[in-house]
């Protein structure tokens, strides 16, 4: 009776899968196979011979036994994926599960939990280091395409440039008024309580500007700015390393994350090995940091308490680069400086930076901040594409410039290895191949950059200029005075002894004239 009453709870179940009429008449017939079996040979065998009669009988009686159907169905015991599963499913409601396999089931589960947490944090830390080696390839690359145009720069930095090149007075009268100079607040340190205070603000104010206060232009944005010693053109690079706290949490905000999830890799050294102990930048740990944030006097640091918001600022990877000269007056008009690569060094207290300035000008309108570093509102600054020629041909700049590097390493050997100059050098040529310096995008500021890196009072006008085909002129005729120059032997160590003997002689003619007066005079 039981194995009956199992036999008709199967059929049911199997009745809900959808399993043929016929099959089901026929495993009604079979109402002792196992509870959990579902294969029709499990039936109790039946005698399907007659019982031979004696010699002479007259005919055979068949058996007694239940009657078999005379054929299967050809689709019996066929289930799909989905038939199968549900039923074993409706059978284990019936039945129940037995406790040990439920134990190694939940068993099994934790297993394969655990190893695909494993799995995940083994292919996150080496997606982790790949993206740290990929970011310090970079890294090293700007820095070697930065020390290669360093390289030009010595070539150039004594050369003499003779006043022909300039423009008229007229002309520099009119350039000059292109370029606004703005006076930074001189800092006085109290005595007693060793605050500082700010004076002499020209040109701006020291208060912050709000923004019902001013009325803005058309394309006006907002951006820090860092002064430099000398004139940043178009395509120029330029390599930080930064470790005040004030330049530390800036660029922590300016760099983009590569890795959304956790932007604090942007402060990681590219030696990461899955730990953070040296080689991160880590604030809570660096004592200066908060007293820059609460403007306290235990260090000597500039303040960057009630500074402004940094939330326009955070993931652009971009900053203003401006002329800063020595009387304490920055230029009116900048570039914008992309950051190409990064890397944390020295224990995780240096962070590098390399940068280089786009193509994008721009002329500051206003002063907005000055401490603790310099926040400007400014308008892009474009060519006349309307009035000024775009023919910017700089062939003839590029040819002088090849002819005064021969001439260099023909002269003075010594000085061309030194500085390293053969490491640009083209093997199949054996001349250092300009092309790959200098890009076609940025054409006059690339000689302007190599030419002019000391020199700002023409950088500054080439930077002014709104013409490609006077830009190109410009630097046209200063490549053709450093070719001559370079001629006629004016190598670079040739140069600084010739500057040298020439201040020096300077002076020893104003003191002789000094001399000549007093003895006239008769003092």
């Amino acid at each position: 009776l039981h194995s009956f009453s199992l036999s008709q709870k199967l059929i049911s179940c199997l009745s809900l899968c959808r399993i043929p009429k016929a099959t089901t008449r026929a495993m009604r017939g079979c109402c002792s196979f196992p509870s959990r079996s579902l294969a029709p040979r499990s039936c109790p065998p039946v005698a399907s011979s007659a019982r031979r009669l004696p010699r002479g009988g007259g005919h055979v009686v068949a058996s007694t036994g239940p009657k078999l159907p005379r054929a299967m169905p050809k689709n019996f015991g066929r289930f799909d994926e989905t038939t199968t599963s549900q039923t074993l499913q409706s059978l284990d409601d019936l039945l129940g599960e037995d406790p040990k396999i439920s134990a190694e089931r939940r068993a099994d589960e934790r297993a394969k939990e655990a190893f695909e947490a494993s799995e995940k944090k083994k292919q996150l830390k080496e997606k982790t280091k790949k993206m740290y080696e990929n970011r310090f390839e970079r890294f090293e690359l700007a820095v070697k395409r930065s020390t290669s145009v360093q390289r030009l720069q010595a070539v150039f930095l004594e050369g003499f440039i003779l006043p022909n090149v300039t423009k008229t007075k007229e002309e520099e009268e009119e350039e000059a008024e292109k370029i606004e100079f703005f006076q930074l607040p001189s800092e006085i340190i109290d005595p007693r309580t060793r605050d500082r205070l700010k004076a002499n603000a020209a040109k701006a104010s020291s208060s912050k500007i709000t923004e019902s206060a001013v009325e803005r232009l058309p394309g006006e944005f907002q951006i820090p700015i860092i002064p430099y010693g000398h004139v940043v053109v178009p395509g120029a690079r330029v390599k930080m390393n930064l470790f005040e706290p004030r330049w530390l949490t800036l660029f922590s905000k300016l760099l983009k994350p590569e890795d959304a999830e956790e932007d604090r890799r942007i402060l990681t050294s590219h030696q990461w090995g899955g730990t953070r102990a040296a080689k991160t930048i880590d604030f809570s740990k660096i004592e200066m940091m908060a007293d820059y944030e609460s403007g306290e006097r235990r260090f000597d640091i500039v303040p960057g308490a009630n500074r402004y918001p940094e939330d326009n600022f955070v993931g652009t990877n971009a900053f203003g680069a401006v002329y800063g000269g020595t009387d304490g007056k920055i230029a009116g008009l900048g570039v914008k400086m992309e950051i190409e690569a990064h890397d944390v060094s020295v224990d995780g207290i240096l962070l590098s930076v390399c940068a280089r300035a786009s193509a994008k000008r721009f002329k500051i309108l206003r002063l907005v901040q000055f401490e603790p570093y310099i926040i400007a509102d400014a308008v892009p600054y474009d060519d006349d594409f309307a009035n000024a020629s775009m023919d910017e041909d700089v062939s003839e700049a590029e040819q002088c410039l090849l002819d005064s590097l021969a001439k260099l390493k023909t002269n003075d050997g010594y000085y061309y290895e030194a500085i390293g100059l053969p490491n640009d050098e083209d093997p199949s040529t054996g001349n250092i191949s300009v092309k790959k310096l200098i890009e076609p995008e940025f054409k006059s500021f690339a000689f302007a950059e190599i030419f002019l890196y000391n020199k700002n009072d023409i950088a500054l006008k080439i930077l002014a200029s709104k013409s490609p085909k006077e830009r190109a002129d410009m630097v046209t005729a200063i490549a053709k005075q450093m070719r001559a120059g370079m001629k006629f032997g004016l190598s670079p160590r040739n140069a600084r002894v010739l500057r040298i003997l020439t201040f020096l002689g300077s002076l020893f003619a104003i003191g002789s004239g000094l001399t000549l007066v007093r003895d006239i005079a008769g003092f």
